[in-house]
């Protein structure tokens, strides 16, 4: 049990570290002018530069991702990730102990890498969805706040204070930017950060196209809205497309697990033993346990190449 206390020690510390650096950024707003320094300002002739546009530093990546995913937690997150990364740890100890009889000082790690995986995974699909249903709706109202003769700024305001969720919070905070005098370029870059998604990127282009060259925007967020719309329904005609191969490779993956730890373990328990406990039965598991890794990372790669 030493490995779990380490465990949880060490993530305490972790989250203590981050949480105390996003207090500190709350506090101080003018932290945030630091996070880009002015050789990485864009100009307006870069405004469809998708690699300019996203640059940054890689710590402060890993820091913003951090609080993205604290932001996905609502109330609480430090608790609500140590729970998380506590229970996980049990939950890999029992299984161990029940199935698979490891050495703990192996188990822990690994449980921790996947479970901390896992809920990275589970968390931006989670941020993704929402970002999906709210983003449409907040075009519609920043077409209708520039139709009514509202300028972009206002107009972005009127958006952040009348959309739920994230996308709401984030609109809202960039009309405050604005309204304070922030650069645009600064404004949706620090936006592209918090939603790194080809949709709002391509938005962000939009506007930052519009500031520095003019046009009809409304037309242009009407059309920006539609192509989204159409993106979207692509990608659910794919996903009903691929639904049978993918329900298929999760029953393959899913028939050796069963045999071995629902069949075999009851079945034939003498078998079970070998495998699990002697040397040579424990070569015969690593091999179907890469196996099987590399067999649905394949799959993965097949199915996230298609196109419908």
């Amino acid at each position: 049990m030493i490995y779990v206390f380490i465990t949880i020690f060490l993530v305490g510390l972790v989250c203590m570290y981050f949480g105390v650096q996003k207090i500190r950024g709350r506090l101080n707003f003018l932290d945030e002018q630091k996070e880009f320094s002015y050789e990485t300002a864009v100009d307006e002739n870069s405004a469809i530069d998708l690699e300019r546009l996203s640059f940054i530093p890689w710590h402060r990546r890993v820091s913003r991702a951090y609080s993205n995913l604290l932001n996905e937690l609502g109330k609480h997150p430090t608790l609500k990730l140590a729970l998380y990364l506590l229970g996980s740890q049990l939950i890999g100890y029992y299984l161990n102990a029940t199935f698979l009889n490891f050495d703990l000082k192996y188990v822990f790690p690994v449980v921790l890498v996947l479970s901390a995986v896992l809920g990275v995974q589970l968390l931006n699909r989670q941020a993704k969805k929402r970002f999906d249903d709210s983003f449409p709706e907040a075009l519609n109202m920043l077409a209708s706040a520039i139709s009514a003769g509202e300028s972009l700024m206002h107009s972005i305001i009127y958006v952040g204070e009348n959309v739920e969720g994230s996308v709401g919070k984030e609109f809202k905070r960039m009309g405050e930017h604005l309204k304070i005098g922030d650069s645009p370029d600064e404004v949706f870059r620090k936006a592209c950060v918090r939603f790194p998604y080809p949709a709002f990127r391509f938005f962000v282009i939009t506007m930052r196209a519009n500031i520095a060259r003019g046009g009809q925007l409304r037309s242009v967020i009407v059309n920006l809205n539609r192509i989204m719309f159409e993106a979207r329904a692509m990608d659910k005609k794919k996903f009903a497309l691929t639904s049978e191969a993918r329900a298929s490779a999760k029953i393959v993956f899913a028939i050796p697990f069963i045999f071995l730890f629902g069949v075999m373990r009851f079945l034939m328990p003498e078998n079970y033993i070998y495998v699990m406990e002697d040397d040579t039965g424990r070569q015969i598991l690593y091999y179907m346990l890469i196996s099987e890794a590399i067999g649905m990372l394949i799959i993965y790669l097949i199915m996230k190449g298609v196109k419908a």
